[in-house]
């Protein structure tokens, strides 16, 4: 429960103070991801010798660039030296500055070419940008940058289809890119030739699939394409 008080409910200094009294290093990233921070609590924050702590600071809105460039920094270096937390705090952090949604159209287009990943999906999630805005977002060097772009409703048909045919698909993530209104439905039929199972197994969401495409399908020889494999089967294949 404290734990989730830390990181989701609004603090006042008291409680703060309160919560950084405590040696904890759980509490301590709980706050440091508490999204309702004020500037003074996130100054007091930029001292804690902790990655987890550094990287979810360095998110904040009261951080200018050149803080979140040193806190960077200094997680980067740990990674090198191979830290552990370092290197979950960098590479597995769930944490988002969900507030750059609500920041002025001029102020959110300045993260277009920030160097820090989660900044640039979080843009690319906000589907008011300019024009201008969406050929360099779909073209990202990271894919859940050009994945969170081609979400928005206006994506091109020839950016879906790229997109899906050389990634595939995040399965947990609805709705699907092939499900997109722009997406050229047409074109599901020719995943089955894809060298990416994930990507061939697409085309059965073409729902007049051609029968010897199935077939051809039926034949894979991954488990989730091909026929059920039986006990029986399985057994007489296992080398005695």
């Amino acid at each position: 429960m404290r734990i989730n008080v830390a990181r989701y409910v609004p603090l006042t200094s008291e409680q703060f103070a309160q919560l950084m009294r405590h040696e904890e290093a759980e509490l301590h990233q709980a706050v440091a991801g508490n999204p309702h921070l004020s500037a003074e609590m996130v100054a007091q924050l930029l001292g804690i010798d902790d990655p987890l702590v550094r990287v979810a600071a360095a998110q904040s809105r009261h951080v200018d660039a050149e803080t979140r460039d040193r806190l960077h920094a200094l997680v980067e270096a740990e990674r090198a030296q191979g830290s552990i937390e370092a290197e979950v705090a960098l590479s597995w952090s769930f944490a988002e500055p969900d507030w750059l949604r609500e920041a002025p159209l001029d102020e959110r287009m300045t993260y277009l070419d920030c160097r820090y990943t989660t900044f640039r999906r979080v843009l690319a999630t906000c589907h008011d940008l300019p024009e201008e805005a969406w050929p360099r977002l779909d073209n990202d060097p990271e894919l859940v940058v050009r994945r969170a772009a081609a979400r928005r409703p206006g994506t091109p048909p020839e950016v879906l289809e790229r997109l899906v045919r050389a990634h595939g698909e995040v399965a947990h993530i609805r709705p699907l890119l092939v499900d997109h209104a722009h997406f050229p439905r047409d074109v599901l039929r020719t995943f089955v030739d894809e060298p990416s199972p994930d990507v061939r197994y697409l085309a059965l969401q073409d729902p007049e699939l051609p029968l010897p495409y199935l077939q051809q399908l039926a034949a894979a020889a991954e488990p989730f394409l091909g026929p059920p494999r039986t006990s029986s089967s399985t057994a007489s294949s296992t080398p005695r």
